[in-house]
């Protein structure tokens, strides 16, 4: 699924490059989706993030996005997610990678729906798996307790074609108990990117099994393709 993976033009730089380095990312999207699910209505996003990272495996990092205000349905209005995030990441010499971390989902204009996240990951051979928990699930105005479990797969291409697929089962009293988005659901999505002249180009197919009566009526759970565009530095 697509977030927090689309383009950049921002700026890199590196502090003692065999201790720490700083990297940047922006990216322009058709659409901004998160577990299956449109954060702008069908419409354009803009991304971009800085990322700290160390030998020792301790990174730190920051991301935001335009949003809708409208599918938050409160009081307030948020136009903007800013996401703040850390944790260690490292691998066995047997290839296996692991990522443990925290993230905090702010919007600011709408404190209200601020979400804090726990997670744990793990990938070997272009195979991967995840978790991550939430206590209250604020982003979908539940003040119950949330899971996300993920499973993925990446591949390279001749030419340099990158494949990513990707499922994730959204479950919790967050989603049983409230009844956000019609009870628990599953996501997943299919995509395929390039980098060219040292642009990223990537197309990624989006889908889940939330009816329209469950999603309020709205299009924002319904099937689509997103188109992205970006650079690293």
């Amino acid at each position: 699924m697509i977030k927090k993976t689309l383009i950049a033009s921002a700026l890199l730089a590196s502090t003692s490059p065999a201790l720490a380095e700083i990297s940047a990312n922006t990216t322009l999207a058709t659409d901004y989706a998160f577990r299956g699910i449109s954060q702008t209505n069908n419409q354009f996003a803009i991304q971009g993030g800085f990322d700290w990272s160390s030998d020792m495996g301790i990174y730190l990092g920051t991301w935001a996005s335009n949003v809708d205000s409208q599918f938050f349905g409160g009081a307030t209005d948020p136009q903007i997610e800013l996401d703040l995030y850390g944790g260690y990441a490292n691998e066995t010499s047997n290839g296996f990678g692991y990522d443990i971390g925290y993230l905090r989902y702010q919007y600011p204009g709408g404190s209200d729906f601020n979400t804090n996240e726990f997670y744990l990951k793990g990938s070997y051979k272009g195979f991967s798996a995840s978790v991550n928990y939430s206590d209250e699930l604020a982003f979908v105005g539940s003040d119950s307790s949330a899971w996300y479990w993920a499973a993925g797969y990446d591949y390279t291409f001749p030419y340099e074609i990158a494949f990513s697929a990707h499922v994730g089962y959204n479950a919790g009293s967050a989603y049983s108990d409230d009844d956000a988005l019609g009870g628990t659901y599953t996501d997943w999505s299919l995509g395929l990117s390039k980098n060219v002249a040292g642009v990223d180009l990537g197309l990624t197919y989006v889908d889940n099994n939330v009816s329209k009566s469950d999603c309020g009526g709205s299009n924002v759970c319904e099937a689509r393709v997103v188109a992205s565009i970006g650079k690293s530095f």
